[in-house]
């Protein structure tokens, strides 16, 4: 891997040239096969929601259609927490897009299945299942595994 000179900040965040990763205040940021992986480092109480949706919005206006956001470090969530999700899955949506959910704890399950957004979101029990699922919409293989 490459140093870590060439940091530049990035509104809300820190891009890491060498590493491939976007560092935010409260979620790392990185791409595979043009996808973005945003892993969330917390919950999605206050400013941190704002943060999140103007930076998938940033992507869609990129280009970035597809979107993986993992929830593994966010045990729980709030309905206007939820809210905020619904927003950016609409406007990717509309710009033609998808935005899958992974890693998801029990409570935030339980909470999405309660509330019937599991039909409407995409959930995914990890990142690979999430990601198999844009490489078999895109009609792309799956990468052969390492031996």
């Amino acid at each position: 891997m490459g140093s870590l000179g060439g940091i530049a900040p990035f509104r809300a965040a820190t891009w890491f040239c060498g590493l491939g990763i976007l560092m935010g205040e409260h979620w790392q940021e990185r791409k595979i096969d043009g996808v973005a992986i945003l892993t969330l480092e917390s919950g999605l109480k206050g400013a941190v929601e704002g943060r999140l949706k103007e930076r998938i919005d940033e992507l869609v206006r990129e280009g970035c259609l597809q979107i993986v956001v993992d929830l593994k470090h966010v045990p729980y969530i709030y309905s206007s927490e939820i809210g905020r999700l619904i927003r950016s899955h609409i406007s990717v949506r509309q710009a033609g897009g998808r935005v899958r959910l992974c890693n998801l704890s029990d409570k935030v399950l339980g909470v999405l299945k309660m509330s019937r957004l599991d039909t409407v979101l995409d959930l995914y029990a990890n990142e690979e299942e999430a990601l198999a699922s844009i490489r078999q919409e895109a009609g792309k293989p799956e990468p052969e595994e390492k031996k």
